[in-house]
């Protein structure tokens, strides 16, 4: 009669590489977008005649109203983030305790800022606006192509 202590070993291994194959892979895909669309408002403000009221009432109120030097700085920003992740784990914690987890990411991000600055007075003074990334270099590599 063989020993049942004898074909335990041997039963251990098929366990052990279906523990080891049936790992866990997950991908992630995050979008978030924070704030409102930032206004295109080259055509409709106009420096040293636009009112602080009539902007207000035009564009709603600013994502952030700052003073600088005396002067009223209304910013509304877009902020787009676009996140995925790729996560393999081995679930080993019934063997040695510990499992191994092997992630990578990668994100994107743009926003779209518009300044609207103000005398005292409550006349526009300057106009300010950008639309960009995080990866700046990006827009001279892609112009630089076009040409």
């Amino acid at each position: 009669m063989v020993s049942p202590f004898k074909i335990f070993p041997l039963a251990m291994y098929p366990f052990l590489v279906g523990s080891l194959i049936n790992g866990c892979v997950s991908y992630r895909v995050i979008k978030a977008v924070e704030g409102r669309s930032a206004p295109n408002i080259s055509v409709e403000f106009r420096v040293g005649t636009t009112t602080l009221e009539v902007a207000l009432q035009t564009l709603g109120a600013p994502d952030q109203v700052v003073e600088l030097e005396g002067k009223d700085v209304l910013i509304y920003q877009q902020s787009i983030l676009a996140n995925s992740g790729l996560s393999f784990g081995i679930p080993l914690t019934d063997i040695w305790g510990h499992s191994f987890d092997f992630s990578a990411y990668g994100e994107l991000v743009r926003y779209d800022l518009v300044l609207l600055s103000f005398t005292p007075d409550g006349i526009l003074r300057e106009i300010a606006s950008e639309k960009g990334s995080r990866y700046p270099y990006l827009k001279t590599i892609l112009s630089e192509m076009q040409q």
